[in-house]
């Protein structure tokens, strides 16, 4: 196959004849080529890495930013201010300015419209790919036809184009796209776009479909799930060839939160919401001299002035009305620290009030703030991502019920918040993310009823809650990853029915429950790590049947589960590390019979079991 440059390429028009429920192509313009077949694509550079549906080793510098400019005038010259007006969107979301500069002046991106007499093909390198293009003179990006399109097929093509130029790859590349109808009606249509190409199915599916892993891109970073809604899918108008219709023309929840993420706001570009703060003389920098605090190498800290605690509304100063992040809002970083394992904290008593109705990222917000022990009722109905929101308030004794409706991001929300004895019951049907939402909540007794019918991730969710000893029935139809869940409950003495269908990692699941007796029925067949599953659990005599056909890591999957009597036989021929697997099973009755053909690591698997050195 050819290793210069190529298109991958998919159907955005279709010919008449779409029934009712297909978009509707605007019937005022007429483009001659419209009627046969139009192109979207991705350009590669020569010999390329591929990347994932965002890789970070594709990120623009963010204090640079990314310049821009046009080789070619458009057929219509408005064209470029409202490609300029809609491109602008992204940058509400993400931390990075788009620098539009004249067509004499170098540019990394560099767009021409219909190129070569090509209205029918739009294309662009994909982050900083473009800068392997280094004629000033060819583009790294182009439009085709946009003259032909109505406002919301215009915006949507200029909305994935950008995309594509800050780094974001197409849906279709994540691991869980599946909305093909059939395969091989996936192999037809592709070998029909790839027609004269001379590239086999074998070769168009690894260009177009292999899932992005850490094999084949740099820094991989996905969302938890396909997005439906996102701008970045491609847009498919018809119902011939998928099981949803996938035309999208405005920026998604997650498209504005996953942006924002690879490119936060208040990392380099912008000042930070604290600064302003501090310019305005409502807080102040606090020093080692002045903090009672413990005081760590590379540590910042923050404190209310008089002036500050004076306020009935703390402004938004640093950008008016339009603040839509308060990602660490009140936890600092030291810039010259940033990445290192410096402790940073703040000194925050009391909260200040502020307009929250805009923001949509609460990540981080309140971490670290140990001496607050309430926090008032934001509007948070926009909100979508409330990672580690109050991760180590450690004196918080009560949360408000906040909106979150649209949250996606729960990971850690509460993590460390040791006083907490009640949650309340949050809207948590959007969540995806649920790692360490309630870990190390040593004082909880309870948790209210959760919908996690669309979680995936359910990883250390409940680690380390001492206090807790029932568990609400949850949904987990749909989790993957449920290593460390239930890991030093000491206190819960049942675990409820789970869904485990979907699950690939279990290690660590059970560790730590020092006072359950029994494990229900759980579906492993797609399990591939199992180590430390059961590890001390101390009072479980006997596991039900597991299907480990998949497995490969059985390291202290029963370490210290001193009343075992026996295990179903467990299939480990795919096994590689079974390190003191039944390390201290001193009640086994019977010794389990492995499979050990593929281990690599099989040290003390029988040690402190009547069946030692046999």
């Amino acid at each position: 196959m050819k290793k210069s440059l190529f298109f991958l390429v998919c159907i955005v028009m279709l010919l008449s004849g779409c029934n009712e429920n297909d978009y509707t192509i605007n019937k005022n313009v007429v483009n001659s080529k419209a009627q046969q077949v139009r192109w979207y694509g991705l350009k590669n550079p020569d010999a390329p890495v591929l990347r994932g549906v965002a890789d970070e080793g594709k990120l623009w510098n963010q204090k640079v930013g990314i310049y821009v400019k046009f080789i070619n005038e458009p057929s219509d010259a408005g064209m470029i201010d409202k490609i300029k007006s809609i491109a602008s969107e992204w940058q509400i979301y993400a931390g990075i300015q788009f620098h539009f500069v004249e067509s004499d002046r170098n540019a990394d991106v560099r767009i021409a419209f219909d190129w070569n007499g090509n209205d029918w093909l739009t294309w662009s390198y994909t982050g900083t790919d473009a800068k392997f293009v280094r004629n000033q003179s060819e583009p790294t990006a182009v439009f085709g036809g946009l003259q032909y399109q109505d406002d919301d097929m215009f915006k949507g093509d200029v909305l994935r184009v950008f995309g594509q130029i800050l780094g974001l790859e197409y849906e279709q590349r994540h691991q869980d796209w599946s909305y093909w109808r059939s395969e091989t009606q996936l192999e037809r249509y592709w070998e029909s776009m790839f027609e004269g190409m001379h590239m086999n199915w074998e070769e168009i599916r690894e260009y177009v479909f292999t899932p992005l892993t850490g094999e084949n891109a740099i820094y991989p970073t996905l969302t938890y799930e396909v997005d439906e809604l996102s701008v970045m899918a491609w847009p498919y108008y018809t119902r011939t060839q998928t099981t949803n219709l996938l035309a999208n023309f405005e920026l998604s929840q997650t498209d504005k939160v996953f942006i924002g993420e690879l490119y936060p706001r208040d990392k380099e570009s912008l000042p930070t919401i604290q600064e302003a703060w501090v310019d305005a003389g409502y807080f102040e920098w606090v020093t080692k001299e002045n903090s009672p605090m413990i005081w760590k190498p590379g540590m910042v800290a923050l404190k209310m002035t008089i002036l500050g605690s004076r306020q009935k509304y703390l402004p938004n100063v640093c950008d008016g009305e339009q603040l839509n992040s308060a990602h660490r809002m009140f936890t600092l970083y030291n810039i010259d620290e940033w990445g290192s394992s410096a402790v940073v904290s703040t000194e925050l008593k009391k909260v200040p009030k502020f307009n929250t109705s805009n923001i949509v990222d609460f990540s981080h917000m309140f971490e670290l703030n140990w001496r607050l022990t309430s926090i008032p009722l934001f509007d948070t109905s926009k909100g979508t991502n409330f990672k580690r929101m109050f991760s180590s308030c450690s004196s918080l004794t009560s949360i408000p019920l906040f909106n979150t409706s649209k949250g996606i991001n729960f990971w850690g929300m509460f993590s460390g918040c040791s006083s907490l004895t009640v949650i309340p019951q949050f809207d948590t049907s959007k969540g995806v993310n649920f790692s360490e939402m309630f870990s190390n909540c040593s004082l909880l007794t309870s948790i209210p009823p959760l919908n996690t019918s669309q979680g995936i991730n359910f990883q250390l969710i409940f680690r380390g809650c001492t206090s807790i000893t029932t568990i609400p029935k949850l949904d987990t139809s749909n989790g993957t990853i449920f290593s460390g869940m239930f890991s030093g409950c000491t206190a819960i003495t049942s675990i409820p029915s789970l869904n485990t269908s979907k699950g690939i990692e279990f290690y660590g699941m059970f560790s730590g429950c020092t006072a359950i007796t029994s494990i229900p029925s759980l579906n492993t067949s797609k399990g591939a790590k199992f180590s430390g599953m059961f590890r001390e659990c101390s009072l479980i005599i006997t596991i039900p049947k597991l299907d480990t056909f998949n497995g490969t890591f059985f390291s202290e999957m029963f370490y210290e589960c001193t009343s075992l009597i026996s295990i179903p036989q467990l299939s480990t021929s795919n096994g590689t590390t079974f390190d003191k697997m039944f390390y201290n099973c001193s009640s086994l009755a019977v010794k389990p019979e492995l499979d050990l053909s593929q281990a690599v690591f099989k040290n003390d698997i029988f040690t402190g079991t009547p069946f030692a050195g046999l």
